[in-house]
């Protein structure tokens, strides 16, 4: 049986102030929701071309941007021209050609595609021959780079995001050497032609609930164990419980009334949920909270994986709180992949951000130089590598 138990935890008298909601993306990436652009790469021998999109912008606030990815496919047909520069011939040298695409861009695209191709055995005459054998050959033109495909999903996609366009940037390179030695010169000349596209992965923003705190999710046998805590609980508020197997599309599971009792104070909420033995694969939970005038805010998703060996478990928490000069953010066991952590104020503006690789370690360290306005703020960690997030209220002072 499912079902959610309300506890009591501390009963105190507040003033309860409005706060403005911090909007998030309630859905995983990637996903079919995706706005793409196509933009031409003209047949070109320049050494570097730009690459320009239009940034993401949304005016309604209805739409997030959660995740990117760039898709560039290039040709390139080469000849390359080697030239014997000794005083003598040169009998059966060999070549080896080297052409390469990189496409670098913000914050941290870094793709490089290549090819290489041999050539020979040539005859070469001393420096400055003209007749057979001559002292240069003219290798190609051939076909390097046909149609190849490089991407690049930015772990941060907030340089996309404005109402303007960003460039990335398309470098060519290309070298040879030969098995005969360094006597040759080399020139290498290439042309280019492709397409760039850009597919931004849009979820629709919702209202982040600032009154549900410390929500973690864990397996318990067969079952699913959801606690949260209802910070300054207000009458007629519900709960709704929801889950979800792409964190994307999600459907009621059970419905809670807050504790009528417990108004004004913290009230700590467990769920207990049962899955079905035919469902497999991963669970994404979050909480649905309604008040009384019918305003609609959620928690942040969890994930539930019962085949990971952490058994499921979402634990972390934010020291010290209040907080001065850096704020730390810990989880209760290593984790790997990449994570970003965000400090948001109430008005929903970024204010530090910092990208980071976990290899087994817990800690995430940011530092407020300069230090930001006191008041009530949001630090918000994203796990980049496995579409979870994790929000939590701090003080600064």
């Amino acid at each position: 049986m499912n079902r959610v138990y309300p506890h009591l935890l501390v009963a105190f008298i507040c003033i309860a102030a409005t706060l403005p909601q911090i909007c998030i993306a309630q859905c995983g990436c990637p996903h079919p929701d995706t706005l793409t652009q196509v933009v031409p790469i003209d047949t070109s021998n320049a050494p570097k071309v730009l690459i320009t999109f239009n940034q993401f912008n949304d005016p309604t606030g209805k739409t997030f941007l959660a995740c990117m990815t760039i898709q560039d496919t290039i040709s390139v047909v080469s000849s390359t021209l080697a030239r014997n520069k000794a005083v003598g011939g040169i009998t059966g040298a060999n070549f080896t050609v080297q052409i390469s695409a990189k496409v670098t861009g913000p914050p941290s695209i870094n793709s490089t595609g290549s090819n290489i191709l041999p050539y020979g055995p040539y005859d070469f005459g001393p420096s400055g021959t003209t007749g057979i054998p001559m002292d240069s050959v003219v290798m190609g033109p051939d076909t390097i780079l046909n149609k190849k495909v490089i991407t690049a999903s930015p772990s941060n996609p907030a340089p996309y995001e404005g109402t303007g366009t960003v460039s990335d940037t398309l470098t060519f390179g290309g070298g040879a050497l030969s098995d005969a030695g360094t006597s040759f010169d080399y020139s290498i000349r290439s042309k280019y032609w492709g397409t760039a596209i850009i597919s931004f992965y849009v979820c629709p923003a919702v209202a982040l609930a600032t009154s549900i705190e410390d929500f973690t999710a864990s397996l318990n046998d067969n079952s699913i164990i959801l606690q949260w805590i209802s910070t300054n609980q207000q009458p007629n508020t519900q709960y709704e419980i929801q889950v979800s197997s792409d964190s994307k599309n999600f459907y009621s599971i059970a419905k809670q009334e807050g504790d009528a009792s417990a108004t004004g104070t913290s009230t700590k909420y467990q769920y207990q949920y049962n899955p079905d033995p035919t469902d497999v694969g991963k669970l994404y939970f979050r909480i649905k909270e309604t008040d009384a005038n019918g305003k609609i805010s959620y928690s942040a998703i969890l994930l539930v994986d019962p085949t990971s060996s952490s058994n499921g478990l979402v634990t972390y928490r934010t020291y010290p709180n209040p907080a001065t000069n850096s704020i730390f953010f810990q989880f209760s066991s290593g984790q790997t992949g990449r994570f970003l952590t965000e400090l948001i104020s109430t008005s929903g503006q970024v204010t530090y951000k910092k990208t980071v690789t976990l290899t087994g370690t817990n800690q995430i360290r940011l530092d407020l130089n300069p230090q930001p306005v006191k008041g009530l703020y949001f630090l918000r960690t994203t796990d980049l590598s496995h579409n979870r997030q994790f929000v939590n209220k701090v003080f600064i002072e």
